[in-house]
């Protein structure tokens, strides 16, 4: 069975200078706790001590230079600790092609986020999730674990494509009963849309800007079957379906993330928007 890996994504709209945004969250990290400090920084070779933002400011140039030469086995990756970090952060490839920018945070895989097996307590995280959003300026962001983004995006493509027998249905789809699939996963590619504009998918935890939220409705969203619903200063509001930890092997856990599916029906928007 493959290793569950949870990640924390942030998105904001791309801009020429996306690094100091960056190094903003990297401070961030470092200033919220000591177990979220930033130690490390693997080049693609060799792991090097962290010690300021101008010298990971030059790590990004120096990468950009190794690209444009075609050596792509260079890298620039932030580890917590060497041996066991409890989270990596990664900057968006420069060379991507999207409408956003974007930095990812992949969590230590096999153990959950949440105590009592895991690192964070509920209120924890919370603050760490805002404390990135803040950092980052971010315009979506979003908490996952592996199973959830392959039942999310897999079971969307599974309910609209013809399925072949050389095409493998990931193990979390088959475990999950048609009755849920058909519900979670309703939504189209986010690059058929603006998903900075309208929400692409409900996970754990979300935080949707303003824009989101108008494109989806204030009233539908206070009324919606999130467990936290909490408005922001900027119009946006975080939401949480449950305070516990997600897990994709509960039936009540899915049937909860289907009711919210059901309740915004965002592939009818997102059709509208394409």
């Amino acid at each position: 069975m493959p290793l569950h890996v949870s990640t924390l994504q942030l998105f904001r709209k791309k801009e020429a200078a996306s690094l100091p945004r960056f190094l903003d969250l990297v401070q961030t990290c470092n200033d919220h706790s000591e177990a979220t400090r930033l130690q490390y920084v693997f080049d693609g070779n060799a792991y090097n001590d962290y010690t300021s933002a101008t010298a990971l400011s030059q790590a990004f140039t120096d990468l950009e230079k190794h690209w444009n030469e075609g050596d792509y086995d260079k890298d620039v990756i932030l580890f917590t600790d060497r041996e066991h970090p409890l989270f990596s952060l990664v900057h968006t490839d420069p060379f991507e092609y999207t409408g956003q920018d974007t930095a990812a945070f992949t969590f230590n895989g096999g153990t959950p986020l949440l105590k009592p097996h895991g690192h964070f307590s509920y209120e924890a995280f919370h603050d760490f999730f805002i404390a990135t959003i803040d950092a980052y300026k971010a315009r979506y962001a979003a908490v996952y674990d592996s199973d959830l983004e392959t039942l999310v995006s897999f079971a969307s493509f599974y309910g609209e494509v013809e399925m072949d027998e050389e095409v493998s249905t990931p193990e979390i789809v088959l475990a999950t009963p048609d009755y849920l699939t058909a519900r979670i996963g309703t939504v189209i590619s986010p690059e058929l849309f603006n998903p900075l504009e309208i929400p692409p998918a409900i996970y754990w935890f979300n935080y949707w800007n303003e824009d989101q939220v108008k494109a989806v409705g204030e009233e539908r969203v206070k009324e919606a079957p999130f467990e936290v619903i909490e408005k922001r200063a900027d119009g946006g509001y975080i939401l949480v379906v449950q305070k516990e930890n997600f897990n994709t092997r509960n039936l009540a856990h899915l049937e909860r993330l289907a009711a919210l599916y059901d309740h915004f029906a965002l592939h009818t928007l997102q059709e509208a928007g394409a």
